[in-house]
Parts: C-alpha cells; structure tokens; sequence
C-alpha cells in the first residue's frame, strides 16, 4: 500500500547479516525478519532483527496501542467523538477520505486506522488523544522505550516517510507482543476484513488474512524506502507465533515470505536460540547503517496508483474484484487503472488497485483490478463503467483464486 515517495535517502544494497540466530530453511528475501513464540519470547529464528528499518504502516500498530491504552485507563472511550482536522484530512494516501470537519467516532478512526491503513483516520486519531501529531509521536517513542522496543523512534502516527522514524524487526516483535499481552480483548479488531464509516467502505489491506491457515492479524506496510513490510500472527493447536518480515520486493512476495517463515516455526525446523531480550543486546555495525531504498523507478513513481506495484502472485488479494482488462505492457496497464479510477471517483473507493503479472506461452500480459472489494461494491463500480462504455467484469474471491 504505497503512501508516498521517499526524498534524501540513498540507494543502497541490502544486507542480509546473520548474527548468530539460525535461519535454516526459513531464511528468506527479504532485508530483515523474525519469528518466535507469541507466549515467551523465545526466538525460532532472525535474519538481521536488530537492522534499523523504515516501519511504514506498521507504525499504526503503535498508534492503535496507544489509543486502547487510553481506552484502558479510561480517559477515552470507544464511542468518543472525533471532529476530523484538516491536517488529517490532507495527509498523503492511503486515506479513507475523510473530510475536515468530519466527525467521526474513536471506533471509527481504530478500525479504519487497521483494516483499511488510512493515515486520515491515523491522523485524527492521535489528535484526539495528544492534540497534536507531534506531541502523540512523542508519545509513541516514549511508549516504545517502555516496552522495551530499544531502537524504534516515531515521528508521526501514520508511517508516513521520515528519515529519522526507524524500527527493526525484533522491537516490531516486541510490540505485537505487548499488544497481545495487553489488549487480547481487542486483537479481534486486526482480523476484520473491511470498515465502513458513512456511505464509504474499504476492505482490508492485510494480505495474510485468508491466505495462510491459523492467521488471524496484524498489519502490513509500504513505503519505496521500506519495501513490503508485514506484521503477522497465526495460531495453530493452541500455539501462536508472531512473523515480521521486513523489505520484500513487492506484496507477493510479502506474503510468500511471511508463509514461509510461518512455516518454519510452526514445523519445528527452526531450534529456539535465544530471547527478543537477549536479542537486543546482539547489535553489529552493519545493523546501524541507514536504512536503504529498496525500490525505485515505476514502481513508486505514480503514487496516486494507491496499491498498484505489478506483483507476480494473486494470494494477496482478498474479497470481490472488479476485473479492468490485460495489457501487453505495464505502462498502458497503469494508464487504464489511473482512467478507470478517474472514472469511478468514489465509486472506487473500496476498491484495492493491483496489477498482477502473467505469463503464458511466451508472452507477458499485465491484469489490471480492484480488489478487496464487498459484492454489491464490485456490481456498483461495473454497472458505473459499463455505463461509460469501459470494459469490466465483478469476479468473486472462488472465481479470482481460479483465474489468477
């Protein structure tokens, strides 16, 4: 879920350091990642937990945090209401479309915050508990350092790009375990697959939910100095294990490499090592370099394409697509997503812009969809463009699975 393009930072190549934690057959692409036992602690295994990384979206799991800790202690309730800044309303997409003065509930701004990873309802929300982004990023930081998240700094409650907004993967796995510890009452709202406020729905944005066996949450990011970024807990026979896979190369590949380390630590290929204690206390040179971008060119230069990076595989899609035609190149595909969308204005609104690459019998053809979408939805968004004379077809989640 792009969100804008990161400006000063340079290209570098990405590393991949073991330090001392077994990776095995769960090593995988992307720059860092980790998986351990949700209960203890323990480290299955890392590749690089310590590596100080761009968190992208995966920042609102702190600002979700922070709001159900005010929550907890009463001073905020989930039925309060938000009037929607235009600070907020301005933020870069991805955005739920709310407008300034707009109000909303804290319920609202969580769930929309989560399922549909809007920096608008992220915004509102921490202006509702700090008044002012700034002061809650401050927040957010000292929060970390309590959790015990040693080298995570927060400069704002989106994710949006800032040089000096890092995390690593180990602290992201300290985190999704307070979170856990803390508020299990509440981990159910990271396994809703849409949010509606007003007219406007979104589905979720989260690729492992309906896609791997036992996941149940929490949340992914993107940015192009970031990557793919995913957060992910699935439970199997009683036994909960939390993956963070940080810089894959596109949303597929996030995916495959978050089943894969999944995997591993649910087969028992991996021997536990060590504790994310223990980890932090593991730093090497290499893990303090800045953070590199990972992706350039195409992929991040139309931003306003929200979510459409070609990807290889179709598992991360969830929910009904609206179908917008195959193209012989990647440029004519984008074209056609940008018009259609111009056409459809908030008609497609719920919808998840992709591309998805396929190859058959030599030839290379690029399919341009929504997806993500509810059924009534995927029909509206048809029935508005047949009415314009431009192809399209509703598929459900069966139909998209077999074609794809």
């Amino acid at each position: 879920m792009p969100e804008t393009r990161v400006r000063g930072v340079g290209i570098a190549v990405i590393l991949l350091t073991l330090i001392g934690i077994p990776m095995g057959a769960c090593r995988i692409a992307a720059a860092a990642s980790i998986v351990v036992e949700a209960g203890t602690g323990t480290v299955l295994a890392a590749d690089s937990p310590n590596r100080l990384w761009y968190p992208a979206s995966l920042t609102k799991l702190m600002t979700v945090y922070v709001a159900l800790s005010e929550i907890e202690a009463g001073r905020l309730d989930f039925a309060d209401k938000i009037k929607v800044s235009k600070h907020a309303a301005s933020q870069n997409p991805v955005r739920f479309g709310l407008r300034p003065g707009q109000v909303i509930t804290v319920r609202d701004a969580i769930n929309a915050t989560i399922v549909a990873s809007a920096n608008d309802a992220a915004v509102a929300l921490a202006e509702k508990i700090a008044e002012t982004e700034d002061t809650f990023a401050t927040r957010m930081t000292g929060m970390a350092k309590d959790l015990g998240m040693t080298r995570t700094v927060f400069q704002n409650a989106s994710g949006l790009p800032a040089d000096g907004q890092v995390t690593t993967a180990r602290d992201l796995a300290m985190l999704a375990m307070a979170f856990l510890r803390d508020f299990p009452q509440h981990y159910p709202l990271f396994n809703q697959r849409s949010v509606t406020i007003g007219k406007r729905s979104r589905g979720t944005v989260d690729s492992i939910l309906g896609a791997y066996d036992g996941a149940d949450g929490m949340k992914t990011g993107f940015t192009c100095a970031s990557g793919y970024n995913m957060i992910a807990s699935a439970e199997r026979d009683g036994r909960r294990l939390i993956g963070i896979v940080l810089g894959s190369r596109n949303g597929g590949q996030r995916t495959k490499d978050m089943k894969r380390l999944l995997d591993a630590g649910f087969s028992g290929s991996t021997a536990p090592a060590t504790t994310l204690v223990a980890v932090a206390d593991q730093t090497t040179e290499a893990d303090d370099r800045i953070p590199p971008t990972v992706l350039s060119g195409s992929d991040c230069a139309t931003p306003q394409l929200i979510g459409s990076a070609v990807i290889d595989s179709p598992e991360e899609l969830t929910g009904w697509a609206v179908v917008l035609g195959d193209y012989r190149n990647r440029a004519k595909a984008q074209q056609a997503l940008q018009a259609a969308q111009t056409k459809l204005g908030n008609a497609a609104g719920a919808g998840r812009p992709a591309i998805i690459k396929k190859g058959a019998n030599g030839l290379t053809r690029y399919s341009v969809l929504l997806a993500g979408m509810k059924q009534s939805s995927a029909h509206k968004a048809c029935k508005v463009l047949a009415g314009q004379k431009v192809y399209c077809v509703a598929l459900s989640p069966k139909i998209l699975a077999n074609r794809y």
